[in-house]
């Protein structure tokens, strides 16, 4: 199975190209995320209201936030 966090590289031209992972899809009322331990994508909550999230929201694989 595919880590979606150590195996996927950040891309083959960053800064110009980077490859993302959506945990968060546009328009969507599900929000997704990420284990670091397993790689896989579930359910963390999806939102009981008419809203939906705005924007596709992720992250670029092997990076962290400072």
């Amino acid at each position: 199975m595919t880590h979606l966090w150590h195996d996927i590289k950040a891309g083959d031209k960053v800064p110009s190209r980077i490859n993302i992972v959506i945990e968060i899809p546009m328009g969507s009322k599900c929000k997704y995320e990420l284990s670091r331990t397993t790689g896989s994508i579930r359910v963390d909550r999806v939102l009981a209201t008419a809203m939906t999230y705005p924007q596709n929201y992720g992250f670029v694989p092997q990076t962290l936030c400072e």
